[in-house]
């Protein structure tokens, strides 16, 4: 996240928990009205879905005003991480989804069953289709801009949603001229692209709840900015982790030894300008070391690397 500021941080992601939340009610509606005329295994697959999609938004919403509540006593760094842990459910609930689905499919293959009504079925199917495009449209700009892992996560597994919906069509059509079997079968690739979406979210998940440092493009850009801050001579034990909006930074930078606690403080203020540049809502803390021989040649800086990276 760049310039975004908190307040417009928490507008855009609340509003994008919402639209989720909405979307799989109606969804779920629609769906089981559907599968109770057609009797459809690909159509109670994308029920399951929405089912659980629904379940997953609920926590995502409720996690997100949780997450966006001031620190606290006994969490002075906030509550951001709770977005990890709302993903991490996530990543539950679709894993749990997916083998159901998987499990139904491999029974419906196995005694495959006509379908009916197959016309209202892909009526169905299309709807959703563009519902869930224009909801991802939508989580895809609140991402942008807020960088959300939460609004992430739930943009993931709606694209997933697409990509079921569009098997539903296909199952359905090959149905409707007599390849029954195509009913379970895709009910099974479903199932199986579900559970890879439901990995990729618990590793994001995990990796953020255990403090993983920031790409290497940011951590040059933030080692950019302090080095060239004038009076700095070198840094070293820069640490780094997100958790929701927020950056943290830490490090230890290396000065003249003679220099003033004044003249230290103004060198320390300007560095943290210099890095809020690219990041205005981080949490920094610099530690001041003196320009000390065995230090210096430990820890000098070489700029010219970061230019040709």
């Amino acid at each position: 996240m760049e310039k975004t500021q908190l307040g417009q941080y928490r507008k855009l992601v609340l509003i994008a928990g919402g639209a989720s939340v909405f979307t799989a009610v109606l969804f779920i509606l629609i769906k089981f009205c559907v599968w109770m005329i057609s009797s459809s295994t690909v159509i109670f697959a994308s029920l399951t879905d929405s089912i659980f999609d629904l379940l997953a938004s609920l926590v995502n919403l409720l996690a997100l005003k949780f997450s966006l509540s001031p620190p606290d006593d006994e969490h002075r760094f906030g509550h951001h991480k709770s977005q990890s842990l709302a993903s991490l459910a996530q990543a539950a609930f679709i894993g749990g989804s997916s083998v159901l689905l998987i499990s139904h499919g491999i029974e419906r293959c196995v005694n495959p069953v006509l379908i009916e009504h197959i016309d209202l079925a892909l009526y169905v199917s299309i709807i959703c289709i563009i519902f869930t495009v224009l909801l991802v449209i939508f989580q895809t700009y609140v991402f942008k801009k807020t960088q959300s892992e939460a609004i992430a996560a739930d943009r993931l597994h709606y694209l997933s949603d697409v990509s079921l919906n569009i098997g539903v069509i296909i199952a359905l059509f090959l149905s409707n001229y007599g390849y029954e079997w195509a009913d379970g079968f895709f009910a099974c690739c479903i199932g199986l692209f579900i559970l890879k979406g439901a990995y990729q979210i618990g590793v994001e998940a995990v990796q953020t709840l255990l403090d993983r440092s920031l790409d290497q493009a940011s951590m040059n850009k933030i080692m950019q900015a302090i080095v060239r801050t004038e009076g700095v001579l070198s840094i070293h034990d820069l640490k780094t982790h997100s958790a929701g909006p927020i950056i943290f930074i830490q490090g230890h930078i290396v000065m003249d030894g003679k220099m003033s606690l004044e003249k230290a403080h103004d060198v320390v203020n300007k560095a943290e300008l210099n890095i809020r540049q690219n990041y205005p809502d981080a949490e920094i803390i610099l530690h001041m070391e003196p320009d000390e021989k065995e230090t210096y040649e430990t820890v000098n800086f070489d700029d010219s690397k970061l230019q040709q990276n």
